[in-house]
């Protein structure tokens, strides 16, 4: 097969790294896979059709334009060839145009051939559409034979029909009940052997720039037109320039040869540290980097769900301010009039256990806390408090740093026995270099954003002296609303635009509380119980950047719920004025667990 009609699908060779497929369960699921194409998606029908002659083994691998299995045969599914309908089947043709033409077989051909064979499309298929280089292939060759074409404007109407081919396919497909399509679109051809130098570099990448753009616009119509089919394209251009680019970070050596020498039908002994197995299409490393690349597409709102863990973690961290607050104000102490600074340091460590598509996550933060109160009397106390806690944040594929600050207000009111307390507060927390790998690994893609989040709490109780020993019942309400920004990431994959999204809650607790010592040294131990009353968390909403690819929500439960709760502390008076109170803090839920140690230094003045 010559150059001219070999399946430009196979440029995606600046893909060619040995990576695997993501780890991750996937909620997201399809039924079967159905695949029209060229080259690239071949999995041995042009060989059965040219009776093992094209392309030509043994140098060439089982009839696959390549030295290993195609792309399309590593997305998890196990088709079978051009001529059944049942199950996951796969209708590309080597070679094969995006129009009508008969030999081989081309993509309008291969769907009437299915269609004929009585096949159909269902919500839980998925059909994987790649073509077009082959009619850009040869309207180059076409130039090149013929000096009276102009080559600008011959070239652009090849590549613009065959961009309407393939978005017609679509529609068609859409419009006959396919629930997701997967459009792959062009990659710089000047960045494979074959293309890499004038005039058939600056031919090339006419050809492919016009295609994808026109290619983007017919989907956009295609998608409005079809609302029930989820349209997802692939931008192979823009990763196939970033790996072109990082050869090296794949452990790629040769970005730019071929592995296979037509010319003295040799190979090379390396042939997974080559981006290409011949002049245009990739060696088997390739085809595994254009699986994971279609798998991170294809898999975008299960990755995506991922960013849950930020509300999640903005919601702990203002829960656990409001608390500081309240524990001020409801402790044994005799409130003398007069006025108290105190500031001390914070760590805390919170795991989210796995749930679903959501990986396991952790946080860790440290903080510094300064607060100062006034005694207005032996009844009333007021006061505020900072609070600036700086960590990190990583869960599954996903990490980033987390930068907070917090200011809260309290006021407590207490009459013998009983009390009385209110606390309000707001933090804006700041998760920087937010890192996603991708499953294109090692691919990262990076983003940041910002939460605000408020909360109030009201706590009642009252103190009964028991000997030695003070018990405390105490009950409290709280509300907490965690209003997260939407944020876009910057990568070659594929780019996960996050909506805003707000974690909100009310919950209750009950609680009991003893403390005993003396004067010069005390201590606290404290149990208790606390649930949500309400979760209206917003579902978790991803998009893919500048696509067709419809908003996927995933609906996810606040972990924070069902909360056993555990305070032990000491405290300790350092000569005449200072206090020093050391405390841990434990919460623990079923599908979260959080660790907090302070050390706090009080002084009245």
């Amino acid at each position: 097969m010559s150059r001219q009609t070999v399946s430009a699908a196979a440029l995606a060779v600046v893909l060619g790294v040995a990576v695997l497929a993501p780890s991750q369960t996937q909620a997201q699921s399809y039924d079967r896979l159905v695949v029209f194409g060229d080259s690239l998606s071949d999995n041995g029908n042009l060989f059965a059709f040219t009776g093992g002659t094209q392309p030509p083994a043994p140098i060439y691998w089982q009839g696959r334009f390549s030295n290993g299995r195609v792309f399309t045969e590593l997305l998890g599914f196990d088709a079978t060839g051009f001529g059944t309908t049942a199950g996951s089947v796969n209708y590309a043709f080597g070679g094969a145009r995006t129009d009508a033409a008969m030999s081989p077989p081309g993509m309008q051909v291969q769907l009437q051939a299915y269609l004929a064979g009585g096949g159909t499309f269902a919500s839980g298929d998925l059909v994987s559409i790649l073509g077009g280089a082959n009619n850009i292939f040869q309207a180059a060759g076409a130039i090149s034979a013929d000096p009276s074409l102009d080559p600008l404007s011959f070239m652009t109407g090849a590549a613009t029909g065959a961009a309407q081919d393939v978005a017609g396919l679509v529609n068609a497909v859409a419009g006959a009940g396919a629930g997701t399509v997967l459009v792959t679109n062009l990659p710089r051809l000047s960045l494979t052997p074959a293309f890499s130098t004038p005039p058939a570099s600056t031919l090339g990448d006419i050809g492919s720039n016009t295609f994808n753009a026109a290619l983007a616009q017919g989907l956009r119509t295609v998608a409005a037109a079809n609302p029930n089919a989820n349209i997802i394209q692939v931008d192979l251009f823009t990763a196939t320039e970033f790996f072109a680019a990082n050869p090296g970070l794949f452990g790629i050596s040769n970005a730019t040869d071929p592995c296979f020498d037509e010319t003295a039908m040799t190979l090379c002994a390396n042939p997974e540290e080559y981006f290409y197995f011949d002049g245009v299409h990739p060696t088997s490393s390739g085809h595994r980097a254009l699986a994971n690349l279609a798998l991170d597409y294809m898999y975008y709102g299960d990755a995506g769900a991922q960013t849950t863990v930020l509300g999640e973690t903005a919601f702990r961290q203002r829960e656990r301010a409001l608390e500081d607050g309240s524990a001020r104000l409801s402790s044994r102490d005799v409130w003398s009039m007069g006025n108290v600074v105190s500031g001390g340091v914070v760590y805390d460590s919170t795991e989210f256990d796995a749930r679903g598509v959501i990986a396991a996550a952790e946080t860790e933060t440290w903080g510094a806390r300064f607060q100062l109160e006034h005694m207005a009397s032996a009844n009333w106390r007021m006061g505020l408090g900072l609070g600036i806690d700086q960590g990190d944040l990583t869960a599954g594929r996903l990490a980033a740093d987390i930068e907070t600050v917090s200011g809260d207000l309290w006021a407590g009111w207490r009459s013998d026995a009983w009390f009385i307390n209110g606390v309000a507060g707001v933090s804006s927390t700041r998760f920087d270099d937010i890192a996603r790998l991708t499953a294109l690994t090692p691919v990262v893609h990076a983003g940041k954003t910002r939460a605000v989040t408020t909360g109030a709490r009201v706590q009642a109780g009252t103190w009964m002296d028991m000997g030695g020993l003070a018990l405390s019942p105490r009950a409290a309400l709280a509300w907490v609303s965690a209003d997260v920004d939407g944020y876009l990431e910057q990568g070659p994959a594929a780019r996960h635009a996050i909506a805003d999204r707000t974690v909100e809650g009310v919950t209750a607790e009950v609680a009991l509380r003893v403390e005993g010592g003396g004067p010069a040294f005390g201590f606290y131990a404290e149990g208790g119980y606390r649930d949500l009353l309400s979760d209206d968390a917003d579902p978790v909403t991803v998009a893919l950047a500048n696509n067709t690819a419809q908003p996927l929500s995933t609906l996810i439960d606040n972990p924070l719920s069902e909360q056993v709760m555990v305070n032990l502390g000491i405290n300790a008076r350092l000569g005449a004025r200072v206090n020093l109170d050391i405390g841990y803090q434990g919460r623990f839920a079923e599908a979260a667990d959080s660790h907090v140690g302070a050390v706090t230094l009080r002084l009245p003045f």
